[in-house]
Order: structure tokens, then C-alpha cells, then sequence
């Protein structure tokens, strides 16, 4: 099974004293989310399915990969957020036999400990991720092993990597 696992891409700027803000992206952050989806279309590494937390800037992501993929839905419900774990998610997906190639689009903190418990690492991980980097992880089933395939970064198709 293929995990393709996306943060946000580049947030509109919002004013750091006001927590309640759910910012859209910038025209830059959807340029880069178009080019990334032409990227993993050119490379065929293409999710059958998409989950996006419920914030503006991870939906949004998470539409402009379904357009470009031709696909109906992003899926909100029982997805990523409040109620829903990255190693949650995958423990669920990874159960449905139908489910071969999954994308996660959420934020840098969800991905991190996601990872981190999935990979049973108590430490934290230096490794940050760029806001619209992709992460291919392929996941073995039995064991519930999965390493990281490939790693695409925004200024590997003429973006900025901004953390």
C-alpha cells in the first residue's frame, strides 16, 4: 500500500494574537499544489482517495489534488482532526484490502507525531516538512511496516521550501 502524505501548502499570512484564524492558501501555495499534482500524475502516483483535515488550508490542498486527479470527493468524515489520528487513519485504511494508494493532506504537527508513532520513535523528528511537501511511504500490511519511497520538496519543481 502507498501512503502519499501532503502537508498544506503556503497559508495566507494571518495575525499570530488571533488563534481562531483558518487561513486559504496564497496564489503561490495553489500554483505549487497544481504543479505538485501534475508531478505525481507525470510519475503515475496517483491516490484512489483523499483525506484532508477540516482546516481552509489543508481542504483546499486537498481540492486542487482532486481536481487535477479527476477524482469525486475529498473525504472530511472520519478523516483526519479532532477525532482522528494519522495512525488512526492508517491503521484503517490499512485494514481495507481495496485501499492501495491513500493521500493525508494535514499540518506539520499531525504529520510529525503521526510518523513518530507510527514508526514507534519516542524521539521527535528533526526532519521538518515544507508547507506542500509530499511524502510517499509504503506501508506492509502484515507487519504494519512502512518505510519512506520518495520525498518531493517544492524546490524541486520551482517552488520555495518553506517551513
Amino acid at each position: 500500500m502507498r501512503v502519499y502524505i501532503v502537508r498544506h501548502s503556503v497559508p495566507e499570512d494571518v495575525d499570530p494574537e488571533d488563534a481562531d484564524q483558518d487561513p486559504g492558501l496564497t496564489d503561490d501555495g495553489r500554483a505549487y499544489v497544481e504543479a505538485l499534482a501534475q508531478w505525481m500524475s507525470d510519475k503515475d502516483e496517483i491516490p484512489s482517495i483523499i483525506f484532508a483535515s477540516p482546516k481552509l488550508r489543508t481542504q483546499e490542498t486537498a481540492e486542487i489534488l482532486r481536481d487535477v486527479f479527476g477524482l469525486a470527493t475529498v473525504e472530511t468524515k472520519q478523516s483526519i482532526g479532532p477525532s482522528m489520528s494519522i495512525k488512526k487513519l492508517v491503521e484503517r485504511v490499512a485494514g481495507d484490502k481495496a485501499m492501495t494508494r491513500v493521500c493525508i493532506v494535514s499540518h506539520h504537527e499531525t504529520i510529525e507525531h503521526g510518523l513518530r508513532v507510527l514508526n514507534r520513535d519516542p524521539a521527535p523528528h528533526l526532519d521538518m516538512f515544507a508547507m506542500g511537501e509530499l511524502r510517499i511511504m509504503k506501508i506492509g500490511r502484515s507487519k504494519f511496516h512502512w518505510d519512506e519511497h520518495r520525498r518531493v520538496v517544492p524546490s524541486e519543481l520551482g517552488g520555495r521550501d518553506k517551513y
